[in-house]
């Protein structure tokens, strides 16, 4: 399917697409691309929600023992990654 691009780069997700995925006003989606591809995934639960789940889970991790979240390891990990 086409959907054009507004004068904002706004699109308007077409209604098969959405009632396909379960996309619904107020719904939060990740914008990200791929291999040159725009690609729209319907985010599950709400980011502040997951944050609190994992806070504290890698705390007997020998590495990331003294790292406060999730975030603070994904910087990291991404930092050592990008230095290779």
């Amino acid at each position: 399917m086409k959907a054009k691009v507004a004068r904002r780069y706004q699109i308007t997700i077409p209604e098969e697409v959405r009632e396909e995925v379960g996309i619904n006003v107020g719904d939060v989606v990740d914008v990200s691309s791929h291999e040159g591809k725009v690609v729209i995934e319907k985010v599950g639960r709400n980011w502040e929600e997951v944050m609190d789940e994992t806070r504290g889970a890698w705390r007997a991790h020998p590495s990331f023992s003294g790292m406060k979240d999730s975030v603070e390891i994904t910087h990291w990990l991404r930092n050592k990654r990008a230095k290779k």
